[in-house]
């Protein structure tokens, strides 16, 4: 198993209740899960904690058998470099570089790019002819592609993606989710999608849903 949550816990400040209060489940290698659930239920807050960008009040994150829920920033920042790429429904692309450029990005800093499985992302995503072009002269559609090409050419063990076909057409939504999911097949990489749509969610191997501070299957 790559990943193995028990019993999370957290509480902001401010609220009267735990967003999580003692959500457990588990994630394995080549795997794809989507998490629903309401509105403020607390579906990011469960993303930004297996991404280590944020700790529970109690409660365990076991990843590759490591305990991450307690990890320092720098040792945080390493985990995400090399081992965990998010995908965010804002694409954070970088004005200022060409799409090949924001592609090799997060695994130039890692100091894990590989040109040849770059090439065959951009292949497979359709980027060849957008290389040269920067992110204002492209689509929302090839944007996301960019992203998530970026990501992936990490060879991250997890890829996190929060509502990463939010702000697409049903066209669109439909080929990055596609995308997405035939890439992680080819890299073993599990995938934890974060969704408020039960027709992707019914295209991932798994299904889960969050409410009351709890992680159930769908229906249960």
């Amino acid at each position: 198993m790559l990943v193995s949550v028990k019993d999370l816990t957290r509480r902001y400040a401010g609220q009267n209740r735990d967003v999580l209060s003692g959500a457990s489940f588990e994630l394995a290698r080549g795997e794809s899960v989507a998490l629903t659930g309401d509105s403020g239920s607390g579906k990011s807050t469960v993303l930004h904690l297996l991404a280590a960008l944020d700790r529970p009040d109690s409660g365990q994150i076991l990843f590759g058998g490591r305990d991450i829920s307690r990890l320092s920033d720098p040792a945080a920042s390493e985990l995400r470099r090399g081992r965990i790429a998010l995908v965010f429904q804002q694409f954070n692309l970088v004005p200022a570089l060409n799409v090949a450029d924001n592609i090799s990005l997060h695994a130039r800093l890692g100091q894990q790019f590989d040109p040849q499985w770059a090439d065959t992302l951009v292949s497979h995503l359709g980027l060849s002819d957008l290389l040269e072009r920067y992110p204002d002269q492209i689509s929302g559609g090839q944007q996301q592609r960019v992203a998530i090409a970026r990501s992936l050419a990490l060879r991250p063990d997890l890829l996190l993606a929060d509502e990463p076909t939010g702000n697409l057409d049903e066209t669109a939504s439909a080929e990055v989710l596609r995308l997405m999911l035939d890439l992680v097949n080819r890299t073993g990489c599990a995938l934890f999608l974060v969704t408020h749509s039960p027709e992707i969610a019914a295209q991932c191997d798994r299904h889960l849903h969050l409410s009351g501070g709890q992680v159930r299957p769908a229906g249960s």
